[in-house]
């Protein structure tokens, strides 16, 4: 895959790649975050340029945006959990 979108997943979870579908990219404080959804859990996997995983967060009243960075084998865990 040579589309840059797909270049933080490369690095950071090519073992995942297979089941992973890219849906678009937030911006938070400056920082671009790719989203990438779990076909088979459907949960979001939230990955920076320099690979770093954010959990995000939308508040249902204003939709604003707030992220958070967690550890990678967190985020991994929160999108493999069923």
């Amino acid at each position: 895959m040579a589309d840059q979108r797909w270049s933080p997943a490369e690095q950071q979870v090519p073992d995942l790649l297979d089941d992973l579908m890219h849906m678009g990219s937030v911006e938070y404080s400056g920082t671009v975050i790719q989203q990438y959804k779990h076909a088979g859990t459907r949960r979001y996997l939230n990955l920076d340029g320099s690979g770093q995983a954010w959990q995000i967060t939308v508040h249902p009243d204003t939709g604003g945006i707030g992220a958070r960075r967690i550890d990678l084998d967190e985020a991994k865990a929160l999108v493999l959990e069923r």
